[in-house]
């Protein structure tokens, strides 16, 4: 049997899956609301195949990271206003994605499906809604680097996009036979993965049926912690600040897969081509900063020919002094945080404490409505100063390796 990595240190990227040529894995939920591969024993050949393609395994021996000193980041936004409205920030990847379909390309993406999210390939600029929009659940993507292989292998250009550890995993996958040409990857600033329990805790607690989408700029950027939902057969803004479960539990840093803690990939050295997230800190005048801005980094010369391409982005250098410090998952991991982490309790949780108890534990918040919330929050931010701490020292050492 192949000794995969633990559930403290799998990411979920479920590369084992697809680079078993016998099927013998498959991708299950556990109790607690998190991906994980289960072995058939009578499937497995002991070929340890799937060993060698983990990147938790070999400890990203064979990975390949971008040289710092190619790094160029951008402010920017999409020049195409109803995609800029239906993105998250400032549409980057709605921009990029239209290039590569414009020119009979694919598109590899994730999109909301039955209150999981899923990854999928597009081909139609009609289909690209569908993947638009920031996720917050990790993401089921079993089959598709094995569709990317397909469209490779059939000479299109494909565009990737995911958590940086899903692109380490598509190029794992690949191996010796990516075709570095034809293939872009764009991995999104990525602060971890919450439970998909919490989805649907929040949903239940609003009393709503299905997730629409995580975050809406119905308010304007900045003020979009809110989740759209169908209730009543209706799309509604779930505005409720004191029902924002999803919100607060995720900003609670307690309900992250526990390799999120300690992510690999939360480091200046960026595996995709390009990485995309908010623009948050940036320094634009507030009438467009409230349609969404995005931070574009581009990582090597590979990401800079597709963003060459892409006409339909408005772009500006920027500082890193400015785009880094609101950002730190680009630069460390937050691995003190696996010490509050209540993830591996939310099925007892759930099933056996009080409702009204379990709310304000896992989604605590500043509110006189509520003391054990309240305490709860106090509890989380006291612990987390020391995150912010080593933040503030490895922000100076990260500005003074790019200025190298």
């Amino acid at each position: 049997m192949p000794q995969l990595a633990d559930n403290a240190h799998c990411t979920g990227c479920m590369c084992c899956a697809d680079s078993c040529k016998q099927g013998a894995i498959t991708i299950a939920e556990d109790k607690n609301g998190l991906w994980h591969p289960v072995v058939d024993a009578q499937k497995c050949t002991n070929c340890h195949l799937c060993e060698k393609r983990c990147q938790e395994v070999c400890n990203g021996t064979f990975l390949q990271r971008n040289p710092i000193n190619s790094y160029v980041p951008y402010t920017a936004w999409n020049k195409n206003q109803d995609q800029r409205n239906l993105s998250t920030s400032g549409g980057v990847f709605a921009a990029l994605a239209s290039t590569i379909l414009d020119k009979g390309g694919v598109i590899c993406g994730a999109e909301i499906n039955n209150n999981r999210v899923k990854h999928i390939c597009i081909s139609s600029p009609e289909e690209l809604p569908r993947i638009q929009g920031a996720k917050y659940i990790q993401s089921y993507s079993q089959g598709i680097y094995q569709q990317v292989r397909t469209h490779l292998e059939a000479q299109q250009t494909v565009l990737f996009t995911g958590t940086p550890c899903q692109v380490a995993a598509l190029y794992s996958y690949l191996g010796k036979n990516k075709s570095k040409k034809n293939l872009y990857t764009a991995e999104v600033i990525c602060h971890g993965v919450v439970s998909n329990l919490i989805l649907d805790k929040h949903l239940e607690y609003n009393h709503a049926d299905q997730i629409v989408s995580f975050r809406t700029k119905n308010l304007g950027w900045g003020k979009d912690t809110y989740t759209t939902a169908i209730k009543k057969g209706e799309k509604v803004v779930l505005k409720n600040r004191h029902k924002n479960f999803f919100y607060h539990a995720f900003t609670s840093d307690t309900v992250t897969r526990l390799s999120c803690y300690q992510c690999q990939y939360a480091s200046i050295e960026r595996v995709a081509d390009l990485t995309m997230g908010d623009y948050w800190g940036n320094k634009q005048a507030k009438e467009e900063a409230s349609k969404g801005i995005s931070l574009l980094i581009v990582n090597n010369n590979h990401g800079q020919q597709l963003l060459d391409k892409c006409s339909n982005l408005h772009i500006e250098t920027t500082d890193w002094q400015l785009c880094l410090p609101r950002n730190p998952r680009l630069y460390c991991d937050k691995h003190e945080c696996k010490n509050i982490s209540i993830t591996t309790h939310l099925h007892f949780l759930f099933n056996y404490i009080p409702r009204f108890i379990v709310k304000n534990i896992v989604g605590p918040r500043i509110t006189k409505r509520s003391p054990l919330a309240y305490l709860r929050a106090i509890y989380v931010i006291n612990r987390k100063k020391v995150i912010d701490q080593r933040v503030e020292v490895e922000l100076k050492q990260t500005l003074k390796r790019l200025k190298k």
